[in-house]
């Protein structure tokens, strides 16, 4: 996961090979990411995607992307868990996040445990792995995305509380 690019691929359905898929869609990922890779600086491939793997499934929108992008280096940066919920619906198997999930022993537990995870969760877009590589920075260290798909900023967790009682 990660490396095979999230696009439309026309395929020639008379002699078409599951494989060729494989190819095409990592081939465009590598065209897509050549010109981008050589401006990494701080981090590696790895992390860069896995990152923006992270980002695709936890917000929408560049600014967005952004934003949360420089929440979660920052706190990863700081010795912080992430806290990505979309690392945890990852492993399970349906879409809501149980205490018994938050308690989970898998390094895709990113409220349990600190780093990213082992490899990335999803394939992401150019624009999440640009934002992953060219977080914005801000003073923020919580955010939520609301059931209308708005992303509320916090600066503490007692104000995130707050939003999280108002807006879920």
């Amino acid at each position: 996961e990660g490396y095979i690019y999230p696009d439309t691929y026309f395929v020639n359905s008379i002699d078409f090979e599951a494989k060729d898929l494989i190819y095409l869609s990592l081939d465009n990922f590598e065209r897509k990411f050549t010109n981008l890779q050589s401006k990494i600086k701080n981090h590696t491939i790895n992390e860069i995607i896995t990152m923006a793997s992270i980002i695709e499934n936890e917000v929408y929108g560049e600014k967005d992307r952004k934003l949360v992008s420089g929440i979660l280096w920052k706190r990863l940066e700081s010795g912080w868990t992430i806290g990505a919920d979309a690392t945890l619906l990852y492993i399970t198997d349906d879409r809501t996040i149980t205490a018994t999930d938050l308690q989970l022993d898998s390094p895709y537990n990113t409220r349990k445990f600190q780093g990213l995870p082992p490899g990335p969760i999803c394939n992401p877009s150019i624009e999440s792995i640009e934002a992953s590589m060219y977080p914005t920075e801000n003073e923020h260290w919580f955010y939520l995305t609301t059931m209308e798909g708005e992303v509320i900023y916090s600066y503490s967790n007692e104000e995130h509380n707050m939003n999280r009682a108002k807006y879920l």
